[in-house]
């Protein structure tokens, strides 16, 4: 694809923010890694609300950083950016992370931001440990650690292409396929999905599925706990539990549980909510 170089190449200094959004780890190692090669960089949450004043501008460039969910974007994701008030001009970069297929992901993010009047100045994808055990098995650990091992040098490509301001537009495929599958499955019947949330005897009561869900749908009452119906989908209460004690019906039991291994879930608890 060719490239542009932009004002980073001009010796412009540069701040740069990533938003972020984790459940079971990949997108933050992503986020951290990229964060390492670029200078003055900041990761922040999109587990919380955005800030109240604008950001971006000729001295801050925008980063987003979070996995495909059903061939789209993360209701948290888009429901961030839509409030997110980022300044015209803005260089803003995307590198997302999807166990089967990016779809049009990156082409949805960049309608969100185009009602605001910004493109996205530089996008990238990588196919990274999936953690969707609902509907497959945790992928073997020697393949975590191929793709991860792969991931890191794709990463290191993208941020210094990041600091050097070029140019990699969206490239928009599967549109309707991702339209249609975002729809269903993460919008259609919200407050039944959360349903299916099984604990068993294994149980302690520890409480850090209530801890680590990212949009408080987890109620510890007395020692056990309750689903609120408004689940995003995420699984990180199931591949976080410790004593494996969360099932989603019969469709989890006997499969593997995933986090990304250079992650430990105080990094999620402690920076992300």
């Amino acid at each position: 694809f060719p490239y542009t170089t932009l004002f980073r190449s001009g010796g412009v200094y540069m701040d740069y923010t990533i938003y972020c959004f984790s459940s079971t780890g990949n997108s933050l190692d992503i986020a951290r890694k990229i964060a390492v090669e670029l200078e003055d960089c900041t990761i922040k949450t999109m587990a919380t609300q955005p800030p109240n004043g604008p950001v971006g501008g000729s001295n801050e460039s925008i980063g987003f950083v979070f996995p495909v969910f059903y061939g789209g974007l993360p209701r948290l994701v888009k429901q961030f950016v839509e409030k997110l008030n980022i300044l015209k001009g803005t260089y803003c970069f995307a590198f997302i992370n999807f166990g089967g297929y990016g779809a049009n992901t990156l082409g949805m993010l960049e309608d969100v931001l185009q009602i605001k009047g910004i493109s996205l100045s530089f996008t990238d994808e990588v196919k990274m440990p999936g953690n969707y055990i609902v509907h497959y098995q945790a992928f073997t650990p020697d393949k975590v650690q191929k793709l991860i091992k792969a991931t890191i040098s794709k990463v290191d490509e993208f941020a210094k292409s990041i600091a050097n301001g070029e140019r990699k537009p969206v490239k928009r495929k599967a549109q309707l396929l991702s339209k249609i599958a975002n729809r269903i499955y993460l919008y259609k019947n919200i407050a039944e999905w959360d349903k299916k949330f099984v604990i068993n005897c294994k149980c302690n009561g520890c409480g850090l599925c209530s801890k680590i869900c990212p949009v408080d749908n987890i109620k510890i009452k007395e020692w056990y706990p309750i689903w609120q119906h408004h689940c995003e989908h995420c699984l990180a209460c199931i591949q976080w539990c410790p004593s494996e004690a969360i099932q989603y019906g019969k469709k989890t039991i006997g499969r593997t549980r995933y986090h990304n291994p250079n992650i430990k879930v105080n990094d999620i608890i402690n920076e992300y909510k």
